[in-house]
């Protein structure tokens, strides 16, 4: 087995992995966005939610786990508002809350006033008192929309009143768009259970459903070569003479497209810390013995393997997605590269 190098250039591997693949997923999110938010004279889409009625509406994005939710929010929100989205930065206008395993609403309102810029030092402080003082930072620094994610982390308790919850801050938190992200778990208590109704009715429902076979080996053929481009690495024969080699991918992530963008990138980092000059398929093959034989125990990067279809895909074909590369500053210069040795 090959070892996967961790220690080298820290800095373009930071980049690598920040390096962001449109979908159509983005197109989806963003035509969500233009139902909760007011729009200027331009068209252009303001973080500044729509009033329904004297309340405020969101959107629950869902999916399963590690398949690029939090990063297509993020993303989407940043291009459209210029604002870097996370736990370590506060927006001006949008504030973004990752609950913790063991959340509870009381933590949940904390983590609020947290992304305001405000720490709660008292530990003995009621459910009640923090929510009022949640609602009171968020008209205090002028939050317009909250990111709630890791949502799911409230269920685990039935005597937490999460409907109650979510729909205060569409009405009491000064009419913020409340953006929530969470698993499956979170959608059926949403959508499934007749108690919800009305709050189902104030959150459009997102579910990151997965591309066919085909609009995914699409996706996968324009990551491996923009993402190679930009960290100005060849791709080798091992890959370029296998017809079989974006299907390995696929299969290897079982459909996940969260997972597939993500072997890509590491692979790439695997290549430029082993000071390469050309991305191989013996990357793959090491990157995901190391990281995704637990969600699935065949490497399909193995000389032996050969994926149950064959299907066809062409970068050149993908003209609507030409430009889907996030605009980011240009990769970090790295030192001359070794050519790798033969194995």
């Amino acid at each position: 087995m090959a070892e996967l190098h961790t220690s080298k250039a820290p800095v373009t591997a930071d980049w690598i992995l920040q390096r962001y693949m449109m979908s159509p997923w983005d197109n989806s999110f963003y035509e969500r966005l233009g139902f909760v938010l007011k729009r200027d004279e331009t068209g252009k889409l303001l973080p500044e939610p729509k009033r329904f009625q004297n309340e405020s509406m969101g959107i629950a994005v869902t999916a399963p786990g590690r398949e690029g939710k939090t990063f297509l929010v993020q993303q989407v929100l940043e291009r459209l508002f210029g604002e870097a989205i996370d736990v370590e930065t506060s927006s001006r206008q949008i504030a973004y809350c990752r609950l913790r395993t063991d959340a509870t609403i009381k933590s949940a309102y904390m983590d609020i006033c947290r992304s305001t810029g405000f720490e709660v030092k008292n530990p003995k402080l009621t459910r009640a008192a923090a929510n009022d003082l949640a609602m009171h930072r968020l008209k205090l620094a002028g939050v317009k929309i909250v990111v709630l994610d890791e949502v799911h982390n409230l269920l685990r308790s039935k005597s937490e009143p999460v409907n109650l919850f979510l729909k205060t801050l569409l009405q009491d938190g000064g009419g913020v768009c409340l953006i929530v992200i969470g698993t499956e778990k979170l959608r059926n208590f949403i959508y499934d259970m007749p108690e919800n109704e009305e709050l189902a009715g104030r959150l459009l429902d997102f579910r990151l459903d997965p591309f066919s076979r085909k609009q995914a080996i699409d996706l996968i053929a324009l990551a491996v070569s923009k993402y190679a481009e930009s960290a100005k690495l060849k791709l080798a024969r091992s890959i370029t003479r296998d017809v079989y080699f974006h299907d390995r991918i696929y299969d290897g992530c079982r459909g996940s497209y969260g997972r597939c963008m993500r072997l890509i990138a590491t692979s790439i980092i695997q290549a430029l810390e082993q000071g390469a000059s050309s991305l191989d398929l013996a990357d793959f093959e090491a990157v995901f013995d190391l990281q995704f034989l637990h969600f699935n125990s065949e490497n399909p990067f193995r000389a032996d393997y050969q994926p149950s279809s064959v299907t066809s895909s062409s970068v050149s074909d993908l003209t609507q997605l030409s430009g889907d590369m996030d605009d980011g500053s240009s990769p970090p210069k790295t030192r001359g590269r070794k050519r790798r040795g033969k194995k």
